[in-house]
């Protein structure tokens, strides 16, 4: 049965039929249009997502190729600064120390040492131990007394020299590079080479030193363009740090420290590891001065490395994480949006169904209305035309209802109305049927599938329920509120939903005619075929 159930009253009144099929229209058109947007609006939220994501992905592969590509810049920078000044410096030694050996050489010859002076010194000292740089290049006896010098100076000893007493005690004729002196001709800091003198005998006859003056490399590291933080260093093999630039920690030994072990274990390289000088955090490259006991270190440190990257990371970081909140923000208005458009869909979709409701519905009674009786009246005639099944048709009245009002009230007729209404529920109610009220005090049930037999017991059932419910009724015969009912079934003359209407129509005011709280049954009849309506 459509409809409300048993005992449903609606109060409400009937909306005028023009404006509840507008309102019904509007809302249909709405509900497809939200429809309509919401499967789109969700593809839109994933995308946004999708989209959010993609620019912190290339985000973060953009910034780590750059960060790769600055940490390999920085590595090849320092690399090539690191052996260019290592091979200057190598040059410049073996440079003196072609001048040194030349000495050693000459001072074997015995021409040479007979040789007169002036002559003997043109052929010892060439033009690079008197190059700028280079400070004097001394032949010292067996007791450190000068024998001949390159420069004329006044006479001095350096048998307290550690230079002096380390070839005194090593016979190895090796270039030895000594720790950074003083020097007592120019008063300017030297980095001492020597080589030993011996006689035939292997004993000891004397040095051959020269000085190469730190202001040369102070002044190559100069050129080396280095950044604020940066360091690079001369060290001897020992670990004493001969040159730095800045010059801090001259003449410091660094030999225990991690970093430095690391660079005496290879010839040349490149790492991360903590200052020589200090605890902070430096990147490291260094190389080997030729076969000399130097090194060559640059460090740089591993905030500036990475401070432009660092830069450009939190701008363009800035920039796109402002795009993905941005994004995100807009996903969440669209989604609250989403939301409260679901919300109306969901109270459209109700009020649709109330309406539909009130399109359909008698306000009064809570049974169908005369409209939704047509439709269903039509639909059911088709259907059993189709099938060959009973359809059969009841229609009752109040009888002597206008009386009723006139005595009673309105507001009496109403509950009389709804009482009818009860008990029409409660007897004719059985699935498939279609109960309703088509007038003001007229009421109907179409019952699908119904023999005449089936039909005659309903109407009795609804005539005997109503009479039960023994509501006073002054001008009734009856004392109480009755009904009169007609029955009609399919037969040759109702093979249309009006001639079947008409036949039901006919028998109820047959019964209104034999004294009312009567039935009366239409004559039978069969199918009539697809001619119906």
């Amino acid at each position: 049965m459509t409809g409300h159930g048993p005992g449903e009253i609606i109060t409400r009144q009937p909306m005028p039929v023009p404006i509840l099929r507008e309102t019904l229209q509007r809302h249909r058109l709405l509900r497809r249009r939200m429809t309509r947007l919401v499967p789109s609006a969700a593809w839109l939220v994933l995308f946004n997502a999708l989209v959010a994501a993609a620019l912190c992905g290339v985000c973060a592969v953009m910034l780590l190729e750059m960060r790769r590509e600055i940490d390999e810049r920085a590595k090849v920078t320092a690399s090539s600064l690191v052996t260019l000044m290592a091979r200057d410096i190598a040059r410049n030694v073996e440079l003196y120390d072609l001048s040194l050996r030349g000495i050693v050489d000459g001072m074997k010859e015995q021409r040479v040492r007979e040789a007169d002076p002036e002559l003997r010194h043109m052929i010892l000292f060439d033009r690079a131990a008197t190059a700028t740089n280079f400070g004097l290049i001394a032949l010292l006896d067996s007791a450190g007394s000068p024998i001949l010098t390159s420069r004329p100076m006044a006479p001095f000893t350096a048998q307290d020299r550690e230079y002096f007493q380390h070839h005194l005690r090593d016979p190895s004729p090796d270039l030895l590079i000594g720790k950074p002196i003083l020097s007592r001709s120019s008063g300017r800091w030297g980095l001492p080479l020597s080589r030993r003198l011996s006689h035939p005998d292997g004993g000891f006859a004397g040095v051959v030193v020269g000085v190469i003056f730190l202001d040369h490399f102070a002044q190559l590291f100069a050129t080396a363009g280095l950044q604020a933080g940066d360091a690079i260093s001369l060290l001897a093999r020992d670990g004493t740090v001969l040159l730095r630039e800045p010059g801090v920690g001259v003449g410091t030994n660094v030999a225990q420290s991690p970093s430095f072990l690391t660079m005496r274990a290879s010839r040349e390289g490149l790492f991360d590891g903590t200052a020589m000088i200090g605890q902070d955090q430096r990147r490291f490259a260094f190389a080997q001065v030729g076969d000399a006991p130097l090194i060559v270190s640059l460090s740089v440190p591993l905030r500036t490395i990475y401070a432009a990257w660092w830069r450009k990371a939190i701008t363009l970081g800035g920039i796109v994480l402002t795009l993905c909140g941005a994004t995100l923000v807009l996903t969440a208005l669209l989604r609250r949006e989403l939301i409260q458009r679901r919300k109306a869909e969901e109270a459209t979709a109700r009020l649709n169904d109330e309406l539909r409701q009130l399109a359909i519905t008698d306000p009064l009674t809570g049974l169908n209305n005369r409209r939704r009786f047509d439709e269903v009246l039509a639909r059911d005639l088709r259907r059993a035309q189709r099938t060959g099944h009973p359809l059969a048709l009841i229609l009752l009245d109040a009888d002597a209802f206008k009386a009723f009002n006139d005595r009673y009230g309105h507001q009496h007729g109403d509950t009389a109305l709804r009482m009818i209404a009860e008990a029409l529920v409660g007897a004719a109610g059985r699935p498939g049927a279609t109960l309703c009220r088509i007038g003001g005090e007229e009421f109907a049930a179409i019952l699908p599938e119904t023999t005449r037999i089936e039909a005659e017991a309903a109407a009795r059932r609804i005539r005997v329920a109503v009479a039960a419910g023994t509501l006073p009724h002054a001008a009734s015969p009856h004392g109480v509120v009755t009904v009169s009912l007609g029955v009609a079934c399919l037969s040759p003359n109702t093979g249309s939903a009006q001639s079947l209407v008409a036949a039901a129509d006919a028998a109820l005011y047959e019964a209104k005619g034999e004294g009312r709280n009567t039935h009366v049954m239409a004559p039978p009849a069969p199918l009539s075929g697809p001619r119906a309506a």
